[in-house]
C-alpha cells in the first residue's frame, strides 16, 4: 500500500462516486459508486484490486451511503487505516465567483457553498450533503472543495466570449 492516499467524493443529488487515489502516481487504489440514493431499490459497487463487490440495498440518504462506503473498505479493501488518507476531495460544481480554485473547507467555505444554491440548485445541496457527512465520518482529514466553475474563472476574454 502506498504511504499516503486522497479520497475523491462526488456527491450527487441521488449517487456518490469514489475513487481513493495515490497523489504522487495518479494511480486508483480503490473506487465505486453509490446509485439511486432515496429509492426503494439501490446499489452499491466497490471495487479494489481486481475485486467489484455489488450489493442491491435501500439507500435512504447520503449518511448512510458513505457509512456504506467505509464499511465496503474495511470489509473488501483496502483498509482505511492502512491506506493513510492525507485528503479528503470533493468536487462541487458552482463555485460562483468566490473560488478561483480549490479550497481548504471549513463553516465558512460550507456558507459560500450553501450561498450559491441558487446557480446551482441541482448539484450544491447534494455536495453540501456529502461534505457534511464526510466531514462527520472522517474528522481528522482536511476536506478541500474543487470547483467545476474555477475552470472558467481566467480564460482569455475571447475564449469565454466566442464558443469554437
Amino acid at each position: 500500500m502506498t504511504t499516503r492516499t486522497v479520497l475523491v467524493i462526488n456527491s450527487g443529488s441521488s449517487s456518490i462516486k469514489y475513487q481513493l487515489v495515490d497523489p504522487d502516481s495518479g494511480d486508483s487504489l480503490a473506487s465505486g459508486i453509490v446509485e439511486r440514493i432515496g429509492d426503494s431499490i439501490g446499489a452499491i459497487t466497490h471495487k479494489h484490486a481486481g475485486q467489484k463487490i455489488e450489493l442491491d440495498e435501500p439507500v435512504p440518504d447520503h449518511g448512510y451511503g458513505l457509512a456504506e462506503v467505509l464499511r465496503l473498505f474495511e470489509e473488501h479493501g483496502p483498509s482505511l487505516a492502512d491506506a493513510h488518507i492525507v485528503a479528503v476531495g470533493h468536487r462541487v460544481v458552482q463555485g460562483g465567483r468566490y473560488f478561483s480554485g480549490p479550497a481548504l473547507i471549513d463553516d465558512e467555505v460550507v456558507a459560500k457553498i450553501e450561498e450559491l444554491v441558487p446557480l446551482g440548485p441541482l448539484h450544491n445541496p447534494a455536495h453540501l450533503k456529502g461534505i457534511e457527512v464526510a466531514r462527520k465520518l472522517l474528522s481528522d482529514v482536511p476536506h478541500v472543495a474543487v470547483f467545476d466553475t474555477a475552470f472558467f474563472q481566467d480564460l482569455p476574454e475571447e475564449a469565454a466570449r466566442y464558443g469554437l
